[in-house]
């Protein structure tokens, strides 16, 4: 064995731990398939996929399953019926007059500069595949002899980085949805039947407004919200996405307040990071009109509706406060500490002689003759 496939086995086994080496792997691979381009899928038993191309290759997987052609792959449906494992061309699964013939051929990979590949497909526990294909020009012709062997003394040990390679979706989407846990904003990746690949702790305290069904999908509590978001899902898979529309309002509930959730697609570079049918769901707390109950409500922690009373009451008992609380938020908070403390014990009865005070104070005129506290 050269020492250059020595390196690249190396290297494989490298990329089975870390998945962002499996674009260099790819484009080794390349080199000794005499190819332009290549590329990994792995799909599971449910049609998710996740997928690595080299640069040329990454518009062409693009195009590939925008048009449907995963749908209609004779190249895929032969090579699996093969009974030896090794890497295969063209030659191995069709005759060079039904060649011609063969619409994913002649309607797709000609008309792009391909028309023969060296390609290796592996069945993996639970019902999935990878597959493995590095695409030649056509006047190269079919696979030769010695590089159609240096290719099979590397496919038992893509075999086995390859049981790895299926998990990197949900590897990368966990981590995505971590690092966003540190900036407070709830996260999930989608798949794009909208099953759940991950979501952080932040998207899980928000189950008033977000829910999980029995099939793992995400599902949002308000019926509005639910409908746009299959809809946009929809659309997604379908690469319509001009026809998305905005972000999905979210009412408010007793344990949240009003927000809106965005829905990312995963394309270009992210793509090989997640697959091309995920898409990241994130939840912002939406544009409040009332900065006062949003100043409030952090102050006091307390629930929405908790805050939208106490707003109103301090926008009751002081106007001029109110006014203050919306022009500076940093000279408010250090009057509230002051004058309430930072303890949360007795908070409500401390809060309400705050703003009997404020009534009965002549430098801050009550717009209602004093606040009624309830």
């Amino acid at each position: 064995m050269r020492g250059s496939d020595l390196t690249l086995i190396n290297n494989i086994y490298e990329a089975a731990v870390f998945p962002e080496r499996w674009l260099q792997v790819l484009e080794q691979i390349s080199a000794v398939a005499g190819s332009h381009s290549g590329f990994v899928v792995a799909s599971n038993g449910r049609g998710e996929r996740t997928w690595v191309a080299t640069e040329g290759y990454q518009t062409f997987l693009c195009d590939w399953y925008a048009e449907g052609w995963d749908l209609r792959n004779v190249w895929a449906d032969r090579g699996i019926q093969r009974k030896r494992l090794h890497f295969f061309d063209e030659t191995d699964i069709f005759t060079l007059s039904e060649l011609d013939s063969v619409p994913m051929y002649r309607d797709f990979h000609r008309p792009r500069g391909g028309g023969w590949s060296a390609g290796a497909l592996m069945q993996i526990p639970g019902g999935g595949r990878v597959c493995l294909r590095f695409e030649r020009s056509y006047h190269q012709g079919p696979l030769e002899r010695e590089v159609r062997r240096r290719l099979n003394q590397l496919r038992p040990h893509l075999a086995r980085a390859a049981l790895l390679f299926t998990k990197i979706g949900l590897r990368q989407a966990r981590s995505t949805v971590a690092a966003l846990q540190f900036l407070d904003t709830p996260a999930a990746v989608l798949t794009r039947n909208g099953r759940l690949l991950a979501c952080n702790q932040a998207m899980e305290s928000r189950l008033s407004q977000v829910s999980m069904t029995g099939r793992d999908q995400i599902a949002f509590a308000d019926a509005a919200a639910q409908r746009t978001l299959s809809e946009s899902l929809e659309r997604i898979t379908a690469g319509q996405f001009d026809q998305l529309r905005g972000p999905i309002p979210l009412p408010a509930t007793e344990e949240q307040g009003p927000a809106v959730a965005y829905l990312i697609p995963m394309r270009g570079a992210a793509q090989d990071l997640f697959g091309c049918d995920s898409t990241l769901l994130m939840i912002q707390p939406a544009p409040s009109e009332n900065r006062l109950m949003d100043l409030v409500r952090t102050r006091f922690v307390i629930d929405a509706g908790e805050a939208q009373h106490w707003a109103r009451l301090v926008a009751a008992a002081s106007p001029r406060l109110a006014a203050a609380l919306l022009a500076s938020t940093e000279n408010v908070q250090a009057v509230l500490d002051r004058t309430l403390g930072r303890a949360q014990d007795g908070l409500e009865a401390r809060v309400a002689g705050f703003l009997w005070r404020l009534s009965q104070d002549p430098g801050y005129p009550s717009a209602t003759g004093g606040a009624a506290l309830h």
